[in-house]
């Protein structure tokens, strides 16, 4: 049976029984009895969800009830009946749960379809509440459900409402700051029954969205995968610790004006960028660092004044970190890539006297960044043959899911430090086999505290604590199972 943990009416967290997960259901009134003796649940809401609607139980409508019937009898307060529950029997289910508490639910896992009117209708069902989640496309979709709780605050029967997957996961931490009366979290980080479901420890330690406001300041990471970066969980506990009503979340999107219009209709005050929006945000600003400029790479914008200012806080990370291990004047420093991580290297490394050598899968792009810089093109197949002070990794090669990936064979490359800006996992194989030689290593994850640290500073114009930052990092890494 799996679970999942709502927050309902204060600070109270409830729990959903997903009956529908069962394989046997002989005996369940009794059963369900002894269990919520045991475990003492303060709140329970017994769902057992057609496959029609996006659930595990097969049965007929008839049958449904009888189950959710036999959890009511046996301590559930409230019972979740999908829509297409009511359009097939609504006279039966209404009268057999008269003396129950009944959510009303929809969900659509494909889109968000026009939503006033599927309001109405669901709201002349003689029920407490109605549940609204379906899939966003879009970050735009958040905003419509935003809309919606804005409409719908505090009139009966109340709404709970946010929409589904990763482009989805702003309205999960919003919500109840719109009006939502409670919202939907699993019980733990391996439980989500939902696809974009946080843990409901990761709501509340993390996000705290029981604390946000009116007066609370948006932030956020955008790019395509934002929904598996570790930059929320950092950026969060900085702002928890210098007690500043902030919340930074993941903005997943593949199109950039999709972030842009989410992003100005709900006030941003800053926001990180990742792949693959670096190159393209700098035409969307009103000001740029020059050396940001220089790159043609912007991972950090502010919003001060209305006018939104960008800067590449790779470029001074990737320095301070080297820095800690050689001088870098007179290096000679290898770079494996040519994107925007690339790119921050390269012009930091060169302004500070070190000899660049760029390698690019993509042959035109590599030379073409090693014009920009006066620095050294080789093929890609050949770069594991040169005699280098260090090597870095700007490219995705062993990300996860492709672990065990290697962007080049160090057992030919003659080399004192290797660097990998990949941080998921933390602990790459390119890395493994660096500590395997005995060489001088840099992670992923001390790039991204270094960078992270200076983005915060820069929206806030308070020191970082870089120590809490990367202990957010680290216990992130733990929940995800890494």
């Amino acid at each position: 049976m799996e679970n999942q943990a709502g927050r309902v009416g204060g600070s109270q967290i409830g729990y959903e029984l997903r009956l529908d997960y069962l394989r046997d259901y002989e005996g369940l009134e009794q059963r369900l009895h002894e269990m919520l003796l045991r475990l003492r649940f303060p709140l329970t809401i017994a769902t057992c969800r057609r496959t029609e609607a996006g659930g595990l139980f097969r049965g007929s409508v008839e049958e449904q009830a009888g189950i959710l019937e036999a959890a009511m009898r046996a301590g559930c307060q409230w019972l979740d009946v999908e829509m297409e529950s009511f359009q097939h029997a609504r006279r039966m289910l209404l009268s057999r749960f008269r003396s129950a508490k009944v959510i009303v639910s929809y969900h659509n896992f494909r889109q968000t379809p026009p939503l006033g009117a599927l309001y109405r209708r669901l709201a002349r069902l003689p029920v407490q509440v109605i549940k609204i989640a379906t899939h966003a496309s879009q970050l735009t979709d958040n905003l419509r459900i935003q809309k919606l709780l804005a409409s719908h605050r505090r009139k009966s029967p109340q709404l709970v409402a946010f929409a589904l997957g990763p482009s989805g996961l702003p309205s999960r931490l919003l919500s109840l700051k719109w009006g939502s009366p409670f919202t939907y979290a699993s019980a733990g980080s391996l439980l989500a029954v939902a696809p974009g479901q946080f843990p409901v420890e990761v709501m509340r330690s993390v996000y705290h969205v029981e604390h946000l406001n009116q007066r609370t300041q948006y932030y956020g990471v955008v790019g395509s995968h934002a929904s598996t970066s570790l930059s929320p969980a950092m950026q969060n506990a900085a702002f928890h610790a210098k007690h500043l009503n902030a919340i930074y979340m993941p903005c997943e999107t593949n199109r950039l004006q999709d972030f842009l219009a989410f992003a100005r209709q709900l006030g941003f005050s800053g926001f990180s960028v990742t792949m693959p929006f670096k190159r393209a945000i700098i035409r969307e600003l009103d000001w740029v660092d020059p050396l940001a400029a220089k790159i043609g790479a912007c991972n950090t914008v502010a919003v001060q004044h209305g006018k939104w200012m960008g800067w590449n806080t790779d470029a001074a990370a990737v320095v301070e970190v080297l820095t800690k291990r050689l001088r870098l004047a007179g290096s000679r420093i290898l770079i494996l890539g040519a994107g925007g991580a690339a790119r921050s290297a390269a012009y930091a490394l060169r302004a500070e006297g070190a000899v660049v050598i760029i390698a690019a899968r993509r042959e035109a792009a590599g030379r073409s960044l090693a014009r920009g810089i006066s620095a050294q093109v080789v093929p890609w197949g050949s770069a594991d043959g040169l005699d280098v002070d260090a090597v870095i990794n700007a490219t995705p090669v062993g990300m996860a899911p492709y672990v065990d990936a290697l962007p080049l064979d160090l057992a030919r490359l003659r080399v004192r430090v290797v660097f990998d800006m990949v941080y998921y996992p933390m602990e790459t194989r390119f890395l493994a086999e660096a500590r395997g030689r005995g060489l001088t290593t840099i992670s992923g994850l001390e790039m991204l505290v270094a960078q992270g640290a200076r983005q915060f500073e820069i929206w806030t114009g308070e020191s970082a604590p870089r120590a809490l930052m990367e202990q957010a990092v680290r216990q992130a890494f733990g929940q995800s199972g890494s």
